[in-house]
């Protein structure tokens, strides 16, 4: 027993070091490019990922596997360039409250593992007033660094209306503690303001970045669309990749017409993406007319049907399709170790799920960070000359396989069959053999 339990572990160690080396060697990545390198210095770098390379990767980019000249793998983060304006609030427990000569302090316990945090919420009792603030942090609660100086929260009132501001950020931290120092304004407060509240929250506000191409248009088909004249239009995206939006460059001086677009790719599942009103009024800028998706689409062909009624067809010039930049974001410490190259294609690549990713918020706003995210651009495609295509399944390399063992099978059956027959037809003879000896008995 130990001998056969000795054997399996060292076959499974065998196959689990073979499936390591296939992956290091990228012997499933059927493709790669080589990424452009502007500085040769050592930072992080950011590169757009360009239709071309998500057309042949995964949906959600997870193949993607960027190495250096050694061959090592480069972690990296993923970031989709959306729009963003969000605040999570990190649950805090307040603690040491006290007031010492014109300045109150409140300090917080997030937890163990409260995550990245940058900014706090105080309030503070009283109206008309401005009070400096500071923000310090702490891992034990008893060495404390300076996160903020100097901010101001303030809250003034006039004619039934308040003007308020009572939000101070700071570079992203982890600090499990955190302690809030509120000095007194010298012209309206008496004595240290109280501390009512101290909130936490991680914020973000960043500006996205589109990537914009323009979309073949066939020319339109009239129909006629819930009874009325209408016309259709297919837009072919070329690639399939995701996309939120399209912006069509109309001749027309005006117009207001219900349209509705449609993913096609699968005729068997037309699923509507969008619909509303394209509008333009008299004497407006000719600017292209945006159509935004509820959510984002990964599809190639699209089409949009426009109700016209006893209108004329609008005069469509151009479409183009947008969709935030998906960016790979790196951090090159050997500038020596170039060409980059990132490898792409192999749809059962499971995600890698780098640990630069979560660090990647802290080393941006790190105030030690030397110089901007400098900008890296692919080459090329080319075919990876170390791919080997995964092996078809047996019945695809030998299809006539399948017929010889369905043959067998029915000669196997039909030879049990005669058995069974040859076996009841030589009972039936020997029962009135059997029944003739009785009556003689």
């Amino acid at each position: 027993m130990k001998k056969l339990t000795l054997i399996l572990l060292v076959l499974t160690t065998i196959a689990l070091s073979a499936a390591m080396a296939a992956d290091a060697t990228l012997v499933a990545w059927p493709f790669f490019a080589e990424a452009t390198m502007p500085e040769t210095s050592m930072g992080i770098y950011s590169l757009t990922v360009p239709l071309q390379v998500m057309d042949k990767s995964r949906e959600d980019l997870a193949d993607l596997r960027l190495y250096d000249a050694n061959q090592h793998e480069i972690p990296y983060a993923l970031r989709i360039r959306r729009d963003i304006d969000e605040r999570k609030e990190v649950a805090a427990s307040a603690f040491n409250q006290s007031k010492l000569g014109t300045t109150s302090e409140m300090s917080v316990d997030l937890g163990e593992n409260s995550g990245d945090h940058n900014e706090v919420e105080v309030e503070t009792d009283g109206s008309n007033f401005r009070r400096r603030v500071e923000i310090e942090g702490s891992d034990t609660g008893k060495e404390w660094r300076i996160l903020k100086s100097g901010d101001v929260i303030f809250r003034f009132q006039s004619h039934n209306s308040t003007v308020e501001s009572n939000r101070v950020s700071y570079p992203v931290s982890r600090y499990r503690f955190l302690r809030v120092r509120v000095s007194a304004d010298e012209l309206t407060d008496r004595e240290a303001p109280s501390i009512t509240a101290v909130r936490v929250g991680m914020s973000s506000q960043e500006k996205g970045e589109l990537t914009t191409w323009t979309a073949n248009v066939a020319p339109y088909q009239l129909l006629r669309n819930q009874g009325a004249p209408a016309s259709s239009w297919t837009i072919d995206l070329g690639y399939a990749v995701p996309c939120d939006r399209l912006f069509l460059k109309v001749q027309d001086a005006s117009f207001s017409r219900p349209f509705q677009l449609e993913a096609i790719d699968d005729p068997q599942n037309v699923r509507l993406i969008a619909a509303g009103e394209l509008t333009r009024h008299l004497n407006e800028p000719a600017k292209p007319l945006a159509i935004v998706f509820d959510n984002e689409e990964h599809a190639r062909k699209l089409r949009m049907v426009v109700t016209d009624y006893s209108n004329q067809t609008l005069s469509i010039s151009s479409i183009e399709a947008a969709a935030p930049a998906r960016q790979l974001v790196f951090e090159l410490e050997n500038p020596t170790s170039q060409p980059l190259r990132l490898f792409f294609g192999n749809v059962k690549a499971n995600a890698p799920h780098y640990d630069f990713e979560k660090d990647l918020p802290a080393k941006l706003s790190s105030p030690n960070r030397a110089g901007p995210v400098l900008q890296s651009q692919l080459g090329t495609i080319l075919k990876n000359p170390d791919y080997t295509p995964e092996p078809l399944p047996l019945t695809e390399r030998v299809p006539w396989l399948i017929y010889l063992v369905l043959a067998a099978s029915s000669i196997a059956l039909g030879l049990i069959l005669i058995s069974l027959a040859k076996a009841t037809l030589r009972s039936e003879q020997q029962q009135p053999k059997a029944a003739a000896r009785t009556e003689d008995v």
